[in-house]
């Protein structure tokens, strides 16, 4: 059993943090390396999120021929431990027998089994005494060398090849390496892409969307830009999950330009929170669109609102978004668009990791044509694939009431207009959809056809919002 600080002792910051910056520095970035060579992962000022706790971790290692690492940074320095001895907590001395370092390392194992339901991954526990070098470890009372072994003791200039050596006489290394995307994935499950059929564990997030959630959102207005298909919408709804779970006194409005795409991204993050072991209260998270503003319900949620995301503002009117610019008082803001937005302080752009490989089909034919080559390709489709996997785009609601009609003679079936208006209360995504470019927020199918009128060899990548396969069907030029 390890103590996990001493409150008798007060850390002189003031007169000693300022010399030793550098060497911590040095030290983090020894960290990092370690973890790099071994294709494993590193952070410092962890934040373990589950269920409705938060536990904070100083160090956190993860090498996957070991296991996990964790590890509490202690400020002691050798003037403050001069003369002074150290005993170990008991029910004798009417102190918890338990230390911080165990309850953190229980969390942790609970943690992993929650999320992946069994798990045997070796977690092992180090201090790091960034102000303290060997030798003045050596000087102390004996009982300090008692209480605290060497061999798991990080010092201060210490060699990375020491600091390696020490991990690694921790743990055996393993005949099969542990997962990174199993491990680490499951104590950062609430930022996790959730598992496919292709990723049974999900997916980590890209660096640029670690990078948004980690940087705190401030009273100016936040702006995340981002080619379709980058993960915004993604990055947003965990950015939101993340808030409450460091403040769940929060209030956060998210508005997105359809109403299904408000309700996808509730359904998302109710299977998110399941699926990562946190709890929130989710009437905290309200979901309207820009049509609703004038309701009384969306007025009452603005008021009580602490923070206001809004997904795809490039669908939404600009006069609605220079209303929420001037409204928005202390609230926090956050735009997403697909365009570039003004650079600042409190700006971040997402590149697309996700869908280069999106793989499209281009038919040009003539204008009378275009309707054939629909239906010819829906009907070898229907064939192989259902339906309800299969999203039509059309330039404009009149060309969606126009090709519904033929579609449903012609194919004897019944298609669904998808409007701004369109909720899963009422309905299902169960039958052909056919809908515009402005109505593919959240949704996601495994084939889309575009039907366009123009030619244009720069096709907005709508497909990448909602399909990784299109079909384009174009007027040829004439």
């Amino acid at each position: 059993m390890f103590i996990s600080f001493l409150n008798r002792f007060i850390s002189k910051k003031s007169q000693t943090i300022a010399t030793v910056e550098e060497s911590n520095a040095e030290s983090v970035t020894l960290f990092q390396s370690i973890a790099d060579k071994a294709n494993g992962a590193f952070f410092e000022h962890f934040k373990l999120y589950h269920q409705n706790t938060v536990t904070p971790i100083d160090l956190l290692i993860f090498l996957p021929e070991r296991g996990v690492y964790f590890g509490e940074k202690i400020l002691w320095t050798v003037d403050e431990l001069k003369g002074a001895q150290i005993e170990r907590s008991s029910k004798r001395s009417n102190k918890s027998s338990t230390t911080q370092l165990e309850n953190t390392e229980r969390k942790i194992h609970q943690k992993l089994n929650d999320v992946l339901s069994f798990d045997s991954t070796p977690i092992e526990r180090f201090f790091w005494m960034p102000y303290l070098s060997e030798d003045d470890f050596d000087s102390l009372d004996s009982s300090f060398h008692e209480l605290l072994p060497k061999g798991r003791l990080l010092f201060k200039n210490e060699s990375k090849d020491s600091i390696e050596e020490k991990l690694k006489s921790l743990a055996p290394s393993q005949t099969e390496p542990f997962s990174l995307i199993k491990v680490i994935g499951s104590l950062t499950s609430h930022t996790l892409l959730l598992p496919t059929e292709a990723n049974s564990f999900g997916s980590l997030i890209s660096e640029e969307q670690i990078q948004f959630l980690n940087t705190p959102i401030n009273n100016s207005i936040n702006l995340l830009s981002g080619d379709y298909g980058s993960g915004k919408s993604t990055v947003l709804l965990r950015k939101a999950l993340l808030m409450l779970l460091d403040d769940p006194t929060q209030k956060i409005m998210i508005i997105t330009p359809t109403k299904l795409g408000g309700e996808l991204l509730r359904d998302e993050l109710i299977e998110l929170i399941d699926y990562a072991a946190v709890s929130v209260d989710i009437a905290s998270l309200s979901f309207y669109t820009p049509a609703q503003k004038d309701s009384s319900d969306y007025k009452k949620s603005f008021q009580e609102s602490t923070a206001i995301l809004c997904d795809d503002t490039d669908h939404m009117e600009p006069d609605f978004i220079e209303t929420l610019k001037k409204q928005k008082s202390s609230r926090y803001l956050v735009l997403c668009s697909v365009s570039d937005l003004p650079t600042s302080t409190s700006s971040a752009k997402l590149i697309n990791h996700y869908r280069y490989n999106a793989r499209h089909h281009l038919i040009q034919c003539t204008g009378q044509a275009l309707l054939t080559t629909l239906l010819n390709s829906i009907r070898q489709r229907m064939e192989t694939a259902s339906l309800s996997h299969v999203l039509i785009v059309l330039p404009d609601f009149e060309a969606a009431k126009e090709y519904k009609k033929v579609i449903d003679d012609s194919l004897d079936i019944s298609c669904q207009i998808l409007t701004p208006s369109f909720s899963l209360q009422y309905r299902n995504l169960d039958d052909l959809i056919l809908t515009t470019p402005e109505c593919l927020s959240g949704i996601s199918v495994p084939h889309l056809y575009l039907i366009s009128l123009h030619e244009n060899n720069d096709y907005p990548f709508i497909l990448s919002r909602a399909s990784e396969t299109a079909t384009i069907i174009s007027l040829q030029n004439s």
